[in-house]
């Protein structure tokens, strides 16, 4: 590891430039490929969000199959001639309908149009500015339809819309809409009757219609009260069932009036126009009737063609007076999103300025900050590459997006180490060579780094055991990114800095000249980064070496207990209550909860009667056996659209007599079942059998006639399949029977039977209980697989399918995130406990881990959110991100020099608070920038990064610290370490350099932040780590003597380097000793040297066990003799605290 490490820096020493120009061609060269891969398209958002490998999925994707019959492997009929002549005669049938209804349309334009005015600019003129105020236009149709586009109005405050003054308003808003739009577009999109546009189904419009008013503006007081005296009196009907579909004047409607047939404007307003609590019969009739919302139908479809109407209606004023609109339905959701998802992008950019300033700031360098964002972008170009052409996944879901937030949050941060460690190197006396300052860097860094990247891209990967298609593609593109985002940490970022070092750092920047001129915009450049690095620096080194040790340490008892009892609320609130809950609604969010889009989907869709009986309309689970196909999905599961194809049972044969009669029993048995339900009407095809065996029962037409009562049941297998080919289309053909694709029956391939479908209704509603579907699930299934287990060989290949896409999809949450987030603690664990290599801290990180985890998924409740595909990839990553900086703190005191624990956790927060807390606010300012968005996905995964970063840092900072001062081990308690290799090592060895710096990952401390340019920054030597007992006795020795100078630090010191030529000797350094040649000091006769006056030279002042000392150094001959002796507070050297004799000698060597 040394020789390979020592290898890469000496070419990165010497030839960074190929080290970058290899790393440019390997980044360049997918951008060529990029042709090949897959497009990019977001135009159909949910795709993705369903359950593959599942055993419902199978069933689903293998009855869909069957259904949709792609590959044309199977027909309706046992000959697919018979199947495409019914299509053609039913096809000649509907055009023939079509026609009449053309004809009688058109003729009722043209009475219509005899009566309108000849002036054509004028009825353009009419039409642009008001779509339904002349009411010789008339309505579109008899009442509205859920195909057109549609706006909702509700009350600022609490009081009724059903006023002459808000309904006047509802009128003015809808005339505003369309009044500042295009004349042109809007005769382009709406539906007319003549040349002019239909009226708009509003409530204006129908109470100006049976008040005999032109315009919805002129209703006065007394037309509102009329039409709601008219809606008291049929109100009753309309919810008795009555006036349960438009009924014609004169018709019979029940007990119905004929006022409230008249228009069909009772019908229209009580079941379209107003909300479902409006004129209820449980109202408190003592109280006026409250109107809360109302819907206005535009005479415009639902479709792609409103799009630039909706953004037309999203970016004007959408209130008057007390009314304003509170949701839309235009039917653009799936394609506005695209476009969305692309503006919102521009906020993408402006985390990534943000980020980009802050790592200028921290790196003082404006290439090495453009080289960083380079390498961000670059990992999530080759993490698509990989993505799209040695993965070969076509499939792009929206979800991979969240993957730049997460670059630009934390890509940084191991640029952000790299460059600390780098520093720390360089500032370290006799560091030597280049080469010897990048192998130091690298020695130290590139561990750290792999730690935290495999930590993180673990729990992406991770995600990879879910079954939705969608959570599994983001797992891979997200993994791969940050593990190519590591790469380029070890191989672009060292050659960059290397080249800054060489060529690009401009010697004149620092100059003492250069920090005059003003005038200069490099010079300007050059000098912010330092102004704002040295303004933050001394309340930095308060704040990390003092406040927070301070805090941690004298309040640890309090962190525990409340921080515990925080993460123990979590748990409750997670599992208890409120409790995570499943997703309650088949629709998945698209955009932010106040977009009218979402607002009508999630909320208003509960407040009308024509809504609720849209989605009742199937309100009965259907129960399907299928028999002949094996319930396999053989299609890629990481592509949506590709489902595979039908694999046929060759075991299954109802020619059989056992297999019919068998089937008929099963059917007998079916109808006992306490979850069967009998629907009304004829079934005719459910069971198909049962029908058929009717159907045989026929007296026989002649001798040619075998499908008649002389051919009892069970039937031959010729018998069956020659009758069941007079049969089908007979049944086809029967008007009251809609036999298609999708009813049950049996299923043809050249002749004979494939496959069979058995269908009946249950007496369970569907649900979007996942408790509720499961106990259904359950139960059918259990019942359908002892039927099969019963059944004769070739029937026993049946199965049990129904609507459950939704609660598969709720069960793989329910089942897949767990695991998931199972596997991502487990491989925390064990990589804290490999890095670390201690009991204790590996312990008490798990469970400061699973603090942060409870915390956040208990705040994330707390906000409302459900367990939906984004919050279950949430979850997941939460444990890698959680990781880090618990890991940085467990390292660091793990090698901090001391061994009490208070020291320690000193330790640790000095040198990795003020990284940590970068590292924090860096990703956290990602998250906070994504918060604007539209697009709901980037809103919750900034939220989810602010909680995440700022419980985390918290969590790590105070309560893991404060575990570790009050049981944190001491010395090597619970400590192991790797096995030595000594033994296989030769018996004499060269010289080894010991230098080792207790780093932790970040390695960044605020008091060590010592740059040689800073004029006025504080300069701290890295803490060594050697590995011989008397190496650590020494240490300890030092600071058993001098623990009363901890806060006594001396913060300046003379800039200096060393320069090594051939001919110089090579110093061994041990500990910080450093030796010179130079006189003895000169002590007074107290026995002090007066740091002024002495005679002998102070060659430099160092940081040693958190102490400043001073060395001195004499020559004795061929021997140098170091002296190391504290600094007391009035600057004076105590020459008799440690004796020159006790001090090792160390002698100079030739290169």
């Amino acid at each position: 590891m040394t020789s390979s490490t020592s290898s890469y820096a000496r070419i990165l020493a010497h030839y960074p430039y190929v080290v970058i120009a290899v790393v440019f061609v390997v980044v360049d060269l997918p951008r060529g490929l990029y042709h090949c891969g897959g497009q990019t398209d977001f135009e159909d958002p949910r795709a993705g969000f369903e359950s593959r490998g599942t055993e419902i999925s199978d069933r689903l994707i293998t009855y869909n199959n069957l259904l949709m019959d792609l590959d044309n492997l199977v027909t309706l009929t046992p000959y697919p001639y018979q199947q495409n002549d019914n299509i053609k005669q039913r096809t000649r049938q509907n055009q023939r309908k079509g026609n009449k209804a053309r004809k009688r349309k058109k003729q009722r334009n043209r009475l219509q149009g005899q009566n309108s005015t000849n002036d054509e600019d004028e009825e353009e003129d009419d039409m642009a500015n008001k779509w339904n105020n002349n009411l010789d236009r008339g309505f579109c149709a008899d009442t509205p339809d859920a195909n057109y586009a549609r706006i909702v109005f509700s009350a600022v405050n609490e009081e009724s819309l059903f006023t002459l003054s808000n309904i006047q308003s509802m009128c003015i808003l809808e005339n505003r809409l369309q009044k500042s739009f295009s004349r042109r577009k809007i005769n382009q999109i709406c539906d007319k009757l003549g040349r002019k546009c239909c009226l708009s189904w509003s409530l204006g419009n129908y109470i100006a219609l049976l008040s005999n008013k032109t315009f919805c503006e002129d209703i006065v007081q007394s037309d509102v009260d009329n039409v709601m005296e008219l809606l008291l009196s049929c109100a009753d009907f309309y919810h008795s069932g009555q006036l349960n579909k438009p009924c014609e004047p004169g018709a019979v409607c029940g007990n119905a009036s004929s006022q409230c047939v008249q228009h069909h404007a009772v019908y229209s307003i009580l079941h379209y126009l107003t909300d479902i609590h409006f004129l209820r019969p449980d109202r408190d009739k003592s109280k006026p009737p409250q109107l809360t919302f109302s819907v206005t139908f535009l005479p415009i479809a639902r479709s792609i063609a409103a799009v630039d109407l909706y953004r037309h209606l999203e970016d004007q004023q959408n209130r008057h007076r007390n009314v304003h609109i509170t949701g839309a339905n235009f039917g653009v959701k799936s394609f506005l999103f695209d476009q969305y998802l692309i503006a919102d992008s521009l906020w993408l950019i402006v985390a990534a300025c943000v980020i980009f300033i802050t790592i200028w700031l921290y790196s003082l360098s404006v290439f090495i900050t453009v080289m960083a964002v380079l390498s961000v972008f670059w990992s999530l170009q080759i993490a698509y590459f990989m993505y799209m052409l040695v993965f070969e996944i076509k499939f792009f879901p929206f979800m991979n997006m969240v993957t730049v937030i997460i670059m630009i949050g934390i890509g940084a941060d191991d640029v952000l180490i790299y460059c600390k460690v780098w520093q720390l190197s360089k500032s370290e006396r006799n560091n030597g060579t280049l080469e010897k300052i990048i192998t130091d860097t690298l020695r130290h860094s590139t561990l750290s780094m792999l730690v935290t990247s495999l930590t993180s891209a673990a729990a992406f990967f991770a995600n990879y055991v879910s079954n939705i298609t969608a959570i599994r593609c983001f797992s891979v593109f997200a993994g791969t990114a940050m593990l190519a985002n590591y790469v380029f940490m070890v191989t672009w970022i060292p050659a960059t800095i290397v080249v800054y070092e060489k060529w690009c750092n401009c010697s004149f920047c620092y100059g003492p000249e250069f920090y005059t001129s003003k005038s200069v915009v490099c010079g300007y450049i050059c000098q912010f980064p330092y102004r704002v690095y040295n303004s933050f620096s001394d309340w930095s080194r308060i704040l990390f070496e003092k406040l927070l040790p301070c805090l941690v340490i004298k309040l640890r008892c309090f962190w525990i207990i409340t921080l515990g009892c925080l993460g123990v609320c979590g748990i409750i609130v997670i599992f208890y209550y409120p409790k995570l809950q499943l997703p309650s609604s088949r629709e998945f969010r698209l955009f932010a909860g106040d977009n009218l889009m979402e607002v009508y989907d999630f909320e208003m869709v509960k407040q009308f009667d024509f809504e609720i009986a849209r989605s009742e309309t199937m309100s009965q689970m259907p129960i399907r056996i299928i028999w002949g196909l094996r319930a396999v999905d053989n299609g890629n599961h990481l592509e949506p659209k590709n489902q595979g194809t039908l694999q046929f049972d060759g075991q299954f044969k109802l020619s059989t007599p056992k297999a019919q009669r068998w089937l008929l029993e099963f059917c007998q048995r079916f109808r006992r079942q306490d979850f069967y339900q009998l629907s009304p009407g004829m079934q005719l095809t459910n069971c198909f059998l049962e029908n058929f065996i009717k159907y045989m029962d026929k007296p026989c037409m002649g001798s040619s006639d075998v499908c008649c009562k002389e051919n009892p049941f069970p039937y031959s297998e010729d018998v069956l399949n020659r009758c069941l080919s007079h049969y089908i289309p007979s049944l086809m053909d029967m008007p009251w029977v809609h036999y298609t694709r999708q009813s049950p029956g049996p299923r043809f391939t050249n002749g004979k039977i494939s496959a069979l479908i058995v269908e009946f209704t249950s007496n369970v509603p569907f649900s979007l209980s996942y408790d509720k579907m499961s106990e259904f699930y359950t139960r059918v299934n259990r019942w359908a697989t002892e039927e099969m287990i019963s059944a004769p060989k070739e029937m026993n290949g049946g199965w049990f399918v129904s609507d459950f896409a939704f609660y598969d999809l709720q069960n793989s949450l329910a089942y897949g995130t767990p695991l998931a987030i199972g596997v991502s603690v487990a491989v925390a664990a064990v990589v804290i406990f490999f890095t670390t290599l201690n009991v204790l801290i590996s312990l008490f990180a798990v469970l400061t881990i699973a603090c942060i985890i409870f915390a956040t998924i208990g705040s994330l409740v707390l906000l409302g959110w459900e367990l939906n595909v984004l919050e279950s990839v949430v979850i997941t990553i939460a444990v890698g991100m959680s990781v880090d900086y618990t890991l940085h703190y467990g390292v660091a005191y793990r090698l901090s020099p001391d061994l009490d624990r208070e020291m320690r956790v000193v330790c640790s927060i000095g040198h990795t608070g003020s990284a940590i807390t970068m590292a924090s606010v860096t990703t956290f300012l990602a998250g906070a920038l994504m918060l604007p968005s539209s697009v709901l996905v980037y809103k919750q995964f900034g939220t989810f990064l602010m909680l995440m970063m700022s419980i985390s840092w918290i969590y790590s900072t105070f309560f893991f610290q404060a575990l570790l001062r009050s049981f944190g081990p001491q010395g090597g308690f619970g400590q192991f370490h790797w096995p030595s290799l000594d033994c296989c090592s030769p018996s004499h060895r060269e010289h080894v350099d010991k230098t080792i710096y207790a780093l932790s990952e970040s390695t960044l401390s605020s008091s060590s932040t010592s740059y040689p340019n800073h004029p006025t920054s504080e300069s701290h030597e890295l803490e060594p780590l050697t590995e011989g007992l008397d190496t650590r006795h020494h240490r300890h020795h030092h600071h058993h003597h001098q623990p009363q100078h901890h806060s006594n630090r001396h913060r300046q010191r003379t800039s200096y380097t060393r320069t090594h030529t051939q001919d110089s000797p090579v110093l061994p350094r041990r500990e910080v000793h450093v030796t010179f040649e130079t006189q003895t000091p000169n002590l007074n006769k107290e026995g002090v040297c007066d740091l002024e006056n002495h005679t002998g030279n102070r060659e430099q002042t160092l940081i040693l066990d958190h102490c400043p000392v001073a060395v001195f150094t004499t020559l004795n001959g061929a021997d140098t003799e170091s002296c190391v002796t504290p600094i007391t507070a009035d600057g004076l050297i105590k020459a008799d605290s440690l004796p020159v004799k006790d001090l090792p000698l160390v002698k100079p060597q030739s290169a």
